[in-house]
């Protein structure tokens, strides 16, 4: 397994293209990484949210088992920025028969997502074309016939760097759409896989 880490001061010096940067700079606090070797001192790391190595006082850095975080520990790792952080930093999503089920992502996190909503302008423009219940509906994008709200849930589509409402789709493609990141990088990379596997 792998040597797990996270840094509580969120300070260290920047490795640039294999060059390590002069002036000390910052980084998330509790930015989780891994411990790739130690120096005089420092320690270099690898930290997995901004994809960077840096050059942290061997003081800033503590062991962690990924394997003994998450909904049932006292703290878990955000699946965006990559931080450490107590379970009170996750907002309750649903319970289970383990007990409750938090959000993966951080309230900070999610913030940032939130105001990626669709522009409130524009999704009331957007609402007066929704299909009415009952009424036939072809998704745009896999293309299944359906009878909205009877067969198929219809949710308004958006970009989530814009905020633009795109168009309506099902909520399947919307769910598919939203583990792909809503990016055409993702979606391309996906599509390579597939063709690469077959």
């Amino acid at each position: 397994m792998e040597n797990w880490i996270y840094c509580p001061n969120g300070e260290g010096y920047k490795h640039e293209q294999g060059v390590v940067e002069k002036y000390k700079q910052h980084f998330p606090v509790n930015s989780v990484g891994i411990l790739q070797k130690q120096t005089d001192g420092y320690a270099i790391v690898w930290l997995i949210g901004p994809d960077e190595v840096w050059s942290v006082t061997k003081y800033d850095v503590i062991s962690v088992d990924v394997l003994l975080t998450g909904d049932q520990y006292s703290y878990k790792i955000c699946n965006i920025c990559h931080c450490l952080l107590s379970i009170d930093n996750f907002a309750r999503n649903q319970n289970n028969i383990k007990g409750i089920v938090r959000r993966p992502s951080c309230t900070r996190c999610r913030t940032d997502i939130d105001k990626r909503a669709p522009k409130s302008r524009q999704a009331k423009q957007f609402e007066k074309q929704r299909p009415s219940k009952g009424s036939k509906f072809k998704c745009p994008i896999c293309q299944k016939r359906s009878i909205v709200g009877v067969t198929a849930k219809i949710v308004a589509d958006h970009n989530h760097h814009t905020g633009d409402i795109r168009d309506f789709i099902c909520d399947s493609c919307n769910t598919g759409l939203g583990r792909f990141k809503n990016g055409q990088d993702c979606l391309k990379n996906a599509l390579s896989y597939i063709q690469e596997r077959e």
